[in-house]
């Protein structure tokens, strides 16, 4: 069967992907590492032939947290080469599922993309801000009121913070928290 994104392969795959992608991007930084995840994702993706750095190679070595997240973050790495991983890149087709919400980025010819949150439980109080974090930095932003179980947020090309965050809606592998 086939729905405005695609058929229902599709997108199991795309959720499938972003599933895997928020489960590694979410987990905490290791505790009193010598390395950052920013180190560890940019020593992953250095040129072939770069030289090692032999600071970041002993952390991977000696800090058990740290060799587990430098292994999670090449298998998220190999995934994102796959045809799954491209199918969760796909953004006509924007969305995510945090907790009591549904967060959908909704882009219309003649009108600037949109972010909908929708409220999906009775009783649970409203956000006031979103907060994406990626490789790509940290953006945070007031969210208007709620109308009907519905939050919606401009995301104006012309404005860098809200397209930023945009983008980062699209990036299965950026943390998105609702406060």
């Amino acid at each position: 069967m086939t729905t405005r994104f695609g058929n229902h392969e599709d997108l199991a795959r795309r959720a499938a992907a972003r599933l895997l992608m928020s489960a590694v991007a979410a987990e905490e930084a290791p505790e009193a590492a010598s390395v950052s995840r920013a180190e560890l994702w940019a020593y992953a993706n250095r040129e072939p032939g770069a030289p090692v750095d032999f600071r970041i190679e002993k952390a991977i070595r000696g800090e058990a947290r740290v060799m587990g997240q430098y292994g999670k973050l090449l298998a998220m790495k190999t995934r994102g080469m796959s045809v799954m991983a491209a199918a969760a890149y796909d953004n006509s087709a924007t969305h995510r599922r945090l907790g009591d919400f549904n967060l959908d980025v909704v882009e219309e010819e003649g009108a600037p993309p949109a972010l909908v949150i929708e409220r999906l439980v009775e009783g649970v109080p409203a956000p006031t801000m979103i907060e994406a974090v990626s490789i790509e930095g940290v953006v945070r932003i007031a969210l208007p009121e709620e109308i009907d179980r519905h939050i919606v947020l401009d995301l104006p090309r012309e404005d860098h913070e809200r397209d930023l965050l945009r983008l980062m809606l699209a990036n299965p592998a950026a943390g998105i928290y609702l406060l």
